[in-house]
């Protein structure tokens, strides 16, 4: 009998639970109809009041973009070499961290046999062309010479054909004149000859000995390293010094030369990603180092020769993947902020497109159920859209609505369709 007592008063206390169960939850689906209700009559009360703004769709530009990461760099950065050729290094003229000119000199080398050799070939050649001066001379003389000698002959043949009652002895000795003089201009004109050709010889040694100073000249210039760019001196090494001379087949870098041009910034990309960006794409860049900061450039490079990188496996049984990368440059309309070093993300532009789009409050519903209200024939109808890309406060709309139809701008959850605009 208590038993049986027991359990009706358990069957009631469940049937009591239930029951506050039931009426909670009637109160509260109560509550939220009333809630709905009051938004209604607000949202109803609003759009009475409202004045309603109708605007036409316009034609905005979309733009898609790739993310990428890349470090800034130098623009160029020179390395220059010990030459194991020019002997040892006499003297270094730049230090570390000093900004240097295109032309400005950077070391030089020990050239006492170079200019102990242009010496001489300077002498040499000077003897040469005092020796052809004197010969130059000594041609002027016996030309002179030849002329007067010419000069007595034809007076002397004139002199005896005016005399016409001479002696035949005179004859003879004027003839015996003539064959003298004949032979000394003979004689006169073989030593000319002889010194023009000495000439020629003496003229040959002074253009050898001209050209052996100027190569001599332009190897000790060489002896001399200048800077090709303008630009920061960095990794200047610390073991070279005057009287250092690199060993043979040593090759050994002394310092290098950081471009002042504009920074750029070098990355990679996967195959994927080079399928889609290209060189002249615009670029925004941003860096964690730097908040808040934007810069605006375009990639100006990508390589067509891919590197390969080796997946990590550390089961060297396995066989290794490689994946191929390729290396892209970008340069930048401004780089203030930036410095070499620094972790850039970059989104490029990888397609941009002019479309028909509309404020983003001018849509209403959700996913694949979107619409706005549209005036057609004086009236407020509903207007299924299809929609693309978001750009800040606008979306595009790509099927739906032409350029000439009028939208709400900024409708109401609650609109009388088939309202009259003229009403």
């Amino acid at each position: 009998m208590e038993t049986a007592k027991r359990i009706g008063v358990e069957n009631e206390q469940v049937r009591t639970s239930r029951q506050k169960k039931w009426i909670l939850l009637g109160i509260l689906v109560l509550l939220f109809i009333s809630v709905m209700l009051s938004i209604a009559v607000i949202e109803v009360k609003k759009s009475k009041s409202k004045p309603l703004v109708l605007i036409k769709p316009t034609e905005k530009i979309f733009t898609k973009t790739k993310t990428v990461s890349g470090r800034v760099v130098q623009s160029h950065a020179e390395t220059i070499y010990l030459n194991v050729t020019k002997g040892s290094i006499q003297e270094i003229f730049v230090k570390e961290g000093e900004t240097v000119t295109k032309g400005q000199k950077l070391f030089s080398y020990e050239g006492s046999t170079v200019a102990a050799e242009l010496g001489q070939a300077e002498v040499n050649k000077k003897l040469a062309e005092t020796s052809v001066t004197q010969m130059k001379e000594q041609i002027t003389s016996l030309e002179q010479d030849i002329q007067e000698a010419e000069s007595t002959s034809i007076t002397s043949t004139t002199d005896t054909t005016d005399t016409t009652d001479t002696t035949n002895t005179t004859n003879a000795v004027d003839t015996a004149n003539i064959a003298t003089k004949a032979i000394t201009i003979q004689s006169i004109q073989a030593e000319l000859n002889k010194v023009k050709a000495e000439l020629r010889a003496a003229d040959l040694k002074v253009e050898k000995y001209t050209l052996q100073a100027e190569k001599l000249k332009s190897e000790l210039e060489t002896l001399t390293v200048i800077s090709n760019t303008a630009g920061l001196i960095s990794n200047l090494n610390q073991n070279v010094g005057q009287g250092f001379r690199a060993k043979e087949n040593q090759q050994l870098a002394i310092m290098q030369i950081a471009s002042n041009d504009p920074f750029q910034i070098e990355g990679k990309l996967t195959e994927a990603e080079k399928a889609k960006i290209t060189s002249g794409q615009s670029i925004t860049v941003t860096s964690n180092v730097v908040a808040n900061k934007k810069w605006k450039g375009k990639i100006s490079e990508v390589s067509d020769y891919p590197t390969y990188k080796t997946n990590a496996n550390k089961n060297k049984d396995i066989q290794q993947e490689t994946n191929p990368y390729y290396s892209f440059k970008a340069s930048l309309d401004s780089q203030k902020g930036l410095y070499p070093g620094y972790n850039t993300m970059l989104d490029v532009v990888v397609q941009s497109k002019q479309l028909l789009a509309v404020p983003e409050t001018s849509i209403m519903g959700f996913g694949k159920s979107t619409y706005v209200y549209v005036q057609k024939k004086g009236k407020i109808q509903k207007q299924k859209v299809e929609t693309g890309q978001k750009g800040g406060k606008w979306v595009a709309i790509l099927k739906g609505l032409k350029e000439e139809d009028k939208i709400e701008e900024n409708p109401s959850w609650i609109v009388r369709l088939g309202t009259s605009l003229f009403d």
